[in-house]
């Protein structure tokens, strides 16, 4: 059972924040065993030293719906947030710095933000959101 999915590093636009993605697909937290749990976090990155702090763009999460859409129209799941400059998450990364791990669930600190349950596992059988045993899921940033 895979517990946790980590996508690589990516920048948000050229010049811009350095992200990383993760999914819990059994769930994290308060979905563990229940949801789908996604979350996005700000690594030190390259360019941060020209960067506006804390991070400040609109980030959605999609889980994208397989099904054929000849024959049906496809209903991705989509959440968006905007971050709360208040956030720890989202002001400048410390080089270096990581989060911990307690009870076997991965804190905060370490994932950034995001939700723990993003959807049930209920839902997601409902429609094609599996297929040949992968799901796929976008992060968009509102530069």
């Amino acid at each position: 059972l895979i517990k946790a999915l980590f996508s690589p590093a990516f920048y948000s636009h050229n010049y811009g924040y350095r992200l990383q993605m993760s999914a819990f697909p059994n769930g994290n937290g308060s979905g563990e065993g229940s949801h789908l749990s996604i979350y996005i976090r700000v690594l030190p990155g390259e360019y941060d030293g020209l960067l506006e702090w804390p991070f400040p763009y609109r980030v959605s999460f999609s889980l994208l719906d397989q099904s054929d859409p000849a024959r049906t129209k496809p209903q991705h799941i989509t959440e968006t947030f905007s971050p709360d400059p208040n956030w720890k998450n989202f002001q400048r990364p410390r080089p270096g710095a990581l989060g911990s791990v307690r009870g076997g669930c991965l804190d905060e600190s370490m994932l950034g933000f995001g939700y723990p349950k993003f959807l049930s596992h209920e839902e997601m059988r409902k429609r094609n959101y599996i297929r040949d045993n992968a799901i796929f899921i976008k992060a968009s940033i509102d530069v």
